[in-house]
């Protein structure tokens, strides 16, 4: 263990001075494959400076093939942004998630008044929000601008749907790619008796702890295994607005 948290730090110092130089976007590609089908799938993480403050989007679409599409019939949009805070990583403002011709479902995040609101379907719920609170685009790209994560994790992290607090174990493992293989730090969290949802996250150490590879329960149980084929890094630019 002692092993772990030495890499961990080293690598946390390396990606902490290559945070500085972070392009202003950056793109992965993924391969997605699931019991009954494939897909793929396409993020884009930007960064950039406005008036003093860090601001943050990203982006996903992923649609599915095969017997897969049948299902899950039209692209998965989903989209996060917020703010970097030094040393503390992002603080999502916003969060939406549409699935086919479905309108997108909303969550918003009213830190000043400490609530998170839920917009669905036309009606609208209200829950406490707790600090550090992350939605599930922001969990996977939130240790790129944080401390790196030691022994355990308590991560509050929400869908459109719920929130709910996980505990992630952490370990570290060479992870064989389509890109090479890869130095990654895992995170598997820790499902409590009744809790359907398995996710897993792999990020790699040698790209700014990018999400390399997530493996994740879906509605109706529909397991996904979502693995990086590329990753582009757009040129440095300067990032003020």
């Amino acid at each position: 263990m002692k092993l772990l948290l030495s890499i961990a730090l080293f690598f946390w110092v390396s990606v902490i001075a290559q945070a500085e130089n972070l392009p202003e976007r950056i793109d992965i590609e993924y391969v997605l494959n699931g019991s009954i089908g494939q897909g793929k799938a396409h993020e884009i993480l930007r960064v950039w400076q406005e008036n003093g403050i860090q601001h943050y989007t990203i982006d996903s679409e992923a649609s599915a093939s095969g017997i897969l599409k049948l299902i899950k019939r039209g692209s998965i949009h989903r989209h996060s942004e917020g703010t970097i805070i030094p040393d503390e990583g992002m603080k999502p403002l916003r969060f939406t998630d549409q699935r086919g011709e479905k309108p997108a479902r909303e969550v918003e995040f009213d830190w000043s008044g400490q609530r998170i609101i839920y917009r669905r379907k036309g009606q609208e719920m209200t829950e406490n929000l707790p600090s550090g609170t992350l939605d599930e685009l922001s969990l996977a790209y939130h240790f790129m601008f944080t401390a790196p994560p030691e022994q355990t994790l308590v991560v509050h992290e929400t869908d459109y749907r719920t929130l709910q607090t996980a505990r992630y174990t952490v370990a570290w493992e060479m992870l064989d790619t389509p890109i090479g293989k890869l130095a990654t730090i895992v995170l598997t969290k820790q499902r409590e008796q009744n809790d359907p949802f398995k996710k897993k996250i792999w990020l790699a150490t040698d790209h700014h702890l990018l999400p390399v590879r997530i493996i994740s329960t879906e509605k109706h149980g529909l397991e996904v295994d979502q693995i990086v084929t590329k990753i582009n890094y757009s040129p440095l630019v300067n990032s003020a607005r």
